[in-house]
């Protein structure tokens, strides 16, 4: 059982979250939002506690990290395995492998921002696929218009590996045509 919200908001906090910057905001108020529209988006708890941790390690786009990754142990205990786990891949791959895994297919070999392959799953590469689609989401409001249908072309591949929801929140934003429902 992970603890509750409150407690993995102070946990964050106590590591300087709140005061740190990010995108015109702060780095909290940017993990929360993210934690937020998955919680909209129907997303399973694990995957929205990730979303609170996205970029807590630091990322190959924000790498001033607030959590140093050797309290993986203390986050893992905070939110889960699961959610930790994902938490630490979406800061550990760049986001070009990523986008470019849209396009590969499975099975998925993800670029670590050391050099490393990393091997993950179609489950993983889709939640990965999630909280790209939330991170950007979240904080395309504070980018100028210019900058705001970014990667479109890369998001469009991602497509078809996101939950439905996510998906259609992305086709929204992008004014993507909706993919065709395969049939039951």
């Amino acid at each position: 059982m992970t603890a509750g919200h409150a407690e993995k908001i102070a946990f964050l906090e106590r590591h300087g979250v709140a005061e740190l910057a990010h995108s015109d905001a702060f780095l909290l108020d940017h993990l929360r939002g993210v934690h937020d529209l998955l919680e909209r988006w129907g997303c399973r708890p694990a995957l929205c506690d990730a979303g609170l941790f996205h970029s807590a390690y630091g990322t190959e786009i924000f790498p001033t990290g607030a959590v140093p990754a050797d309290l993986r142990p203390a986050v893992r205990e905070l939110i889960g395995a699961e959610a930790e786990t994902l938490a630490y891949l979406f800061g550990a791959v760049t986001r070009t492998s990523l986008f470019d895994a849209a396009f590969d297919g499975a099975p998925f070999l993800l670029e670590s921002r050391d050099g490393e392959y990393l091997a993950v799953s179609d489950e993983q590469y889709s939640d990965l696929a999630a909280l790209t689609v939330a991170n950007w989401l979240e904080q395309r409001p504070r980018f100028p218009a210019a900058s705001q249908f970014t990667r479109a072309r890369e998001f469009g591949a991602m497509r078809p590996y996101l939950p439905a929801t996510v998906r259609a929140a992305l086709e929204q934003a992008y004014r993507f045509t909706p993919l065709a429902q395969p049939a039951s």
